[in-house]
């Protein structure tokens, strides 16, 4: 199998990496920094190197079966990327928006899509106001949880859209010790000494989204259309269907045709 993992010289994606690879599998890793041998370059806030990312795949011939979508970010402060989203929107929403939505024709059929949501999402107040965002309402916490649970909802439409073509899951790792922790505050410091000791190891958080990667059947090449799988959010070494509290289908297309329209796609 063939399967792309983003992020992957962070913790949680180096783990899924490693996992993967043991188990026998072929991961295309990316990395936003192009120093990183071995990995392919991948800014996933930027429309030019996600393009650029897609064309090498297209141009080496390669067919996906399985999308991890791991990479992401939390910024204190506000930014922009090129376009002009806040930069936290822009990586681990729109990002992972665009990136699937491009890699798609390079998906064979049954491929595996998963994305990674967050506990963050209970403290979500994502409504259509989401892409009004500015310096003067960031916040650094709560605008993290709307990014993902954009993903969430990204996911449900997926998979509502093309459930029939691919496999969409969604994996929540916990907390983890890694670098999306430090919270670049006066805090750190004490969290580091009292709180990271109890966080999960990268190994335990890259176990959903690796089950979640590999679950049920193996992709096919077959023309024939599919059964549709249920989109099952992966906890731990456990699975379950989506939680009634989460499933927003009219807001997930109400997001998904006001990402078009934002990208203009």
């Amino acid at each position: 199998m063939n399967i792309i993992v983003t992020g992957a010289t962070g913790a949680i994606g180096a783990a899924a990496v490693s996992r993967l690879r043991t188990l026998g599998h072929n991961v295309i890793g990316t990395s936003r920094r192009e120093e990183h041998d071995g990995y392919r370059p991948l800014d996933i806030s930027s429309p030019s190197s996600i393009e650029a990312f897609a064309q090498g795949l297209e141009a080496d011939g390669i067919r996906l079966d399985g999308l991890l979508n791991n990479a992401g970010t939390l910024l204190r402060h506000y930014q922009t990327n090129s376009e002009g989203f806040e930069l936290v929107t822009a990586t681990n929403y729109l990002g992972t928006y665009r990136l699937t939505r491009r890699l798609m024709p390079l998906m064979n059929r049954g491929a595996h899509v998963v994305c990674t949501v967050s506990l963050s999402c209970h403290i979500s107040h994502l409504d259509k106001s989401f892409f009004d965002l500015h310096s003067d309402n960031y916040s650094q916490i709560g605008s993290y949880a709307d990014s993902k649970m954009a993903v969430m909802l990204f996911a449900q439409e997926l998979h509502r859209r093309h459930g029939d073509q691919i496999v969409v899951h969604l994996t929540d790792p916990g907390v983890v010790d890694s670098r999306i922790l430090h919270m670049n505050r006066w805090f750190d410091p004490l969290a580091d000494l009292l709180f990271r000791p109890l966080c999960k190891r990268p190994e335990q958080g890259a176990l959903p989204a690796v089950n979640a990667l590999l679950y049920s059947s193996e992709p096919s090449s077959s023309s024939a259309p599919t059964e549709k799988a249920p989109l099952l959010l992966f906890r731990g070494n456990r699975h379950s269907h989506l939680p009634n509290r989460w499933q927003r289908p009219e807001m997930a297309r109400w997001l998904w045709e006001e990402t078009e329209r934002q990208l203009k796609l």
